[in-house]
């Protein structure tokens, strides 16, 4: 019996149109990915099982009429994205020639992931686009884009209904954060039942807007929240001053003085939603905008799961 074959280093050169197809249906699955591209769902399944051969490995896991992305799948995603951006480029660069771009881009999104993650990456974009100006819009509910509120927004909530076009950005993570104050005075917690001797930050929870922020309440109870605010900006701060512990996005504590506990006991995650109105998907100022940010998430995924840079680790000690 033939063992099997092992795709070499001369034969993983997959198809650029094979990886868009792969792409599409990551993004929004095979019945979307099969109608955007005017194919069969048949003809984009195998196109996809023609990838996973090429590259050797499995990059879908189906369970019924659902499917997950293997470790394999999430990496060429993220490769794929990365080249669909400067396929986007290369083809505006040999349509639009020197044309520049011009007007406004208003871009919405929540409080914590505009001011630490977005706004301190949008200065590339800027300077490649000298005559489009961004107003960013950090709101802690989802404004209304058939208003025109804003151009585009992110979101962690996936709307179902209007005239949008909407893509799965990329995942983040949330973990269990504290200052090296906090944890000298009150010792690190080494598991769930330790965390009733820790007082927390969070959210104030009638006011919540977008219900997944609610990642505390099923970790810890009401009662241990001793200081509530609406801003994450203001959590975090607090939780810097060693105000208490509180679940906070990993994009938000890269490279602060801020201490992980309990990694492997508290990791929740979410999505980044993508959402455009369908009149101004194709518009070349709205693209550029969106290109840019599909590509900068892609880019840093590893970062917004806590997997690059997350900041040291350390040992449980108790309460």
């Amino acid at each position: 019996m033939k063992s099997p074959q092992v795709p070499t280093s001369a034969s993983l050169s997959p198809d650029w149109s094979d990886l868009r197809v792969f792409l599409l249906v990551a993004e929004q699955g095979s019945a979307k990915a099969a109608a955007q591209l005017d194919m069969d769902v048949t003809t984009v399944r195998r196109r996809v099982a023609a990838l996973e051969k090429n590259l050797g490995s499995a990059l879908l896991v189906r369970s019924g009429r659902t499917f997950r992305l293997t470790a394999e799948g999430e990496r060429v995603r993220a490769v794929a994205a990365r080249m669909a951006v400067l396929g986007s480029e290369l083809s505006r660069s040999a349509t639009d020639g020197a044309r520049e771009l011009e007007g406004v881009v208003r871009i919405s999104t929540m409080e914590g992931f505009g001011s630490a993650y977005l706004a301190p990456r949008l200065a590339p974009f800027l300077s490649l686009h000298p005559r489009l100006s961004v107003q960013l819009v950090t709101a802690p509910h989802i404004v209304n884009l058939a208003e025109r509120e804003a151009d585009l927004s992110i979101n962690m909530v996936r709307p179902r209904a209007g005239r949008l076009v909407v893509r799965r950005l990329a995942q983040f993570g949330v973990g269990l954060y504290g200052s090296g104050i906090y944890l000298d005075a009150h010792g690190v917690p080494a598991d769930v039942p330790a965390l009733a001797g820790h007082r927390f930050v969070t959210y104030v929870d009638e006011l919540v807007a977008v219900s997944p922020v609610r990642w505390l309440p099923g970790t810890v109870t009401p009662g241990q929240c001793r200081l509530t605010s609406t801003s994450l900006m203001a959590q975090l701060a607090a939780v810097e001053s060693g105000a208490g512990l509180a679940m906070l996005p990993h994009f938000l504590t890269h490279q602060r003085h801020l201490v992980r506990v309990m990694p492997e006991a508290v990791n929740p995650t979410r999505d980044w939603w993508l959402v455009v109105h369908q009149d101004l998907q194709n518009v070349p100022r709205i693209r550029a905008a969106i290109d840019f940010i599909v590509g900068i998430m892609a880019r840093d995924q590893a970062l917004l799961l806590g997997q690059a840079d997350a900041g040291p680790a350390v040992p449980a000690t108790g309460a």
